[in-house]
């Protein structure tokens, strides 16, 4: 992800632009990836783009700032980045409401208990009220799980502990 595409999702984020709006915006730009190709293609002209976008964004279904936004991110080249841009969005909205975002990725799904013992591990460590679980099965851990939140990983996995042992013994 790149530093334009974290600004400008921050920048989604404080123009408040309802969440329908934001999500509706990403689904366009999922269902339709030549829109994105067009869009993002240097030899159109930047007119021609904003006049697309003028075409699938209107009102009622989106503010003139949703549109605004758009065609900003066309002038300056990143509107490619979209989907990027809505991540960090995402982020930012989770972040004001106080959520944390994590992955878990296991080899035996947790139960209940173990998780509810997860949400307050990260609820305490990073002062949030709540936390927003993305699990997925990863066998190739071979036992044990990885916890995800941003950019700190706990890897609690046998392939880890297997890891770090084999770089310990080549030291």
């Amino acid at each position: 992800m790149t530093e334009q595409a974290k600004i400008y999702g921050k920048v989604l984020y404080e123009l408040q632009i309802p969440e329908d709006m934001v999500q509706e915006t990403g689904r366009i730009f999922k269902e339709n990836p030549q829109l994105t190709t067009l869009l993002n293609d240097p030899t159109v002209q930047t007119e021609k783009k904003k006049n697309i976008i003028g075409k699938i964004w209107k009102e009622p279904d989106f503010s003139s700032t949703m549109v605004h936004f758009l065609k900003k991110a066309c002038e300056e080249g990143c509107i490619g980045q979209m989907e990027d841009m809505i991540k960090v969005w995402e982020k930012c909205l989770l972040d004001g409401a106080g959520i944390l975002s994590a992955s878990l990725f296991y080899v035996t799904r947790p139960d209940e208990e173990q998780l509810a013992g997860i949400r307050e591990f990260l609820c305490r460590e990073y002062k949030k009220k709540d936390v927003q679980l993305e699990m997925a099965a990863a066998p190739e851990l071979m036992g044990g799980f990885v916890l995800k939140t941003g950019d700190v990983e706990y890897d609690y996995s046998l392939k880890g502990q297997l890891e770090r042992l084999f770089q310990t013994a080549g030291r």
